[in-house]
């Protein structure tokens, strides 16, 4: 068992002294360090570990002053016995006790920023244009979906703290099916490695996938190495390398040619939601743009190139300038909406584009294993039930890289900066690539030339 006392070295009357700390157990741990605190040595006992019986109250030190005094020294030695309980085996350091001293009083300090105002003036900010982003050697507003994004980190890491700010939501965390969690509200020096597996687990315990997990974990070191930089705090706590964005593979499907053309065949003309809904995916598939990208096609993005006509637009996301040949297909849809397709949200296409997918019959079982909760867990869906927005993009990347369309040339369409990025996006499987290479020469038998 631990021992806290309070030492006053100073024989000095009349004069305010340091007072230390000294810690001790029976493992021969034996440290002392100064304090923010200071007492007159002659009110003080060492031996008695109190304020002395006799104390002349004057303008220089009051009964007030005396009982504020008090309290904090038991706050002091409850807060190092509690750090010390966190430690859980590791051992304990003279700069462990002098760390865990400032970061007491660090959370008394009055009128510096807490980690919780600085995520709201962040998200502000970066709402209002007032915070840019990096763009290459320049600086961007934040994209609608970055923002977004944020404002999920945020209700989520509310939810965490027990911080129930806004009426409950309904999302992937079922917040509605679970007691609200104690009032814990966190700083920057409490994000360590113990609160990273206690977040993790606080997402596992709502069967959570490790991508939506990850998502959170890089939006929070995001912040803090945004507020670190701001000379808000010094927690390096987020560079360790266990501290890390988990991901896994996800199940991204795209559509094969013939899917696609079962897509824009399809009679919907007695559903004008569903007819909109796949005419929009449709010119996301044609242009391997994102929804941001393609759902804001307008008449004066239409330009021609050598008598070729093209969509010339600035993606929402990088700032690009892509040019996009537009085939037959593409035409059709856009000149059926006077080249600008009407506004639609993302969540509604997201919704309809699988009941389309249904009608159109792209109802293939897809097998995959996902990670819920830490666990890995088989699930079997219809393909239909996968297709989203980002679906688009990724089928015409795929499309136009089984066309042989040289990948350099691809990325220019994209807008893809790597080709280790634009890779991610194509999605062929084993027996499609089987089925490509088995007219390459090497295995239909043509004799192949030997190099000198």
């Amino acid at each position: 068992m631990a021992k806290i006392n309070f030492i006053v070295k100073s024989k000095k009357e009349g004069q305010p002294a340091t007072v230390y700390l000294r810690y001790s157990d029976v493992r021969g741990i034996d440290f002392i360090t100064a304090t923010p605190e200071k007492i007159f040595p002659e009110y003080w006992s060492n031996k008695g570990q109190s304020f002395k019986q006799r104390i002349v109250f004057n303008n220089l030190f009051s009964e007030l002053q005396k009982s504020e005094v008090e309290n904090r020294l038991t706050e002091m030695r409850s807060f190092v016995n509690n750090e010390r309980a966190l430690l859980k085996g590791r051992p304990v350091t003279k700069e462990w006790l002098k760390a865990t001293i400032d970061k007491l009083y660090k959370k008394q300090t009055s009128g510096a920023e807490s980690l919780n105002q600085y995520i709201k003036r962040f998200f502000n900010e970066a709402e209002t244009g007032k915070r840019l982003c990096f763009n290459g050697h320049t600086k961007k507003a934040y994209s609608p979906g970055t923002l977004r994004s944020y404002r999920d980190f945020q209700r989520s890491f509310n939810l965490y703290q027990g911080i129930y700010e806004e009426p409950i939501r309904v999302n992937k965390l079922n917040e509605k099916d679970e007691p609200k969690r104690p009032y814990k509200p966190l700083n920057f020096e409490d994000i360590t490695i113990d609160f990273y597996n206690d977040f993790l687990q606080f997402f596992y315990d709502r069967n959570c996938g490790a991508n939506y997990i990850g998502k959170h974990i890089k939006t929070l070191k995001v912040l803090l190495r945004q507020s670190r930089d701001e000379g808000l705090h010094n927690n390096t706590e987020i560079e360790r390398k266990a501290f890390r964005a988990i991901s896994e593979p996800s199940e991204s499907i795209y559509l094969t040619e013939k899917e696609l053309v079962s897509f824009y065949k399809l009679d919907l003309s007695e559903s004008k939601h569903l007819d909109v809904a796949r005419d929009v995916f449709l010119c996301g598939c044609y242009t391997a743009q994102r929804y941001s990208d393609y759902s804001r096609i307008s008449k004066e993005m239409i330009k021609k190139y050598s008598g070729n006509k093209v969509i010339e637009l600035i993606q929402q996301k990088t700032g690009e300038k892509c040019i996009i040949p537009i085939r037959h297909e593409l035409d059709a849809i856009l000149k059926k909406y006077d080249y600008t397709l009407p506004k639609t949200y993302e969540q509604k296409i997201n919704k309809y584009i699988k009941e389309v997918g249904e009608k159109a019959g792209i109802t293939e079982v897809i097998h995959y294993e996902q990670n819920k909760g830490g666990l890995k867990v088989k699930t079997k869906i219809k393909k239909c039930e996968l297709i989203k927005t980002h679906s688009a993009r990724r089928s015409g990347c795929t499309l136009m890289y089984l066309a042989g369309i040289p990948v350099i040339d691809i990325m220019k369409i994209s807008g893809h900066k790597t080709e280790k990025e634009f890779l991610k996006y194509i999605k062929v499987s084993k027996e499609q690539t089987a089925v490509n290479l088995a007219s390459h020469p090497y295995f239909i038998g043509k004799t192949l030339k030997a190099v000198n």
